[in-house]
């Protein structure tokens, strides 16, 4: 089974096109940049675990819901390394 790791760097009102159903149930999503503030917007009917890169969190004094897993550089490329694609939004 194959997964992709959905990239978001934007809040969530910019994807207007954007279908929740295009995120399987083997898929990830990593928000970065100023996604980091639309988190909860992210978090509704999302099927799979989110991920907040850390230092965009710090950069933007934004603290992750209980929901969302904080990670660090290092984790982020694992993340992408244990994925079979990354899709950048």
């Amino acid at each position: 089974m194959s997964s992709t790791l959905h990239i978001f760097s934007k809040p969530k009102s910019y994807y207007t096109a954007f279908d929740i159903n295009l995120v399987s149930e083997h898929d990830k999503v990593l928000l970065q940049q100023d996604a980091c503030y639309d988190q909860s917007q992210f978090a509704l009917n999302c099927p799979v675990q989110i991920y907040m890169l850390e230092t965009c969190a710090i950069a933007r004094a934004v603290t992750p819901i209980d929901s969302i897993q904080q990670v660090d550089d290092l984790s982020w490329v694992d993340l992408i390394a244990k994925c079979d694609k990354s899709i950048t939004w």
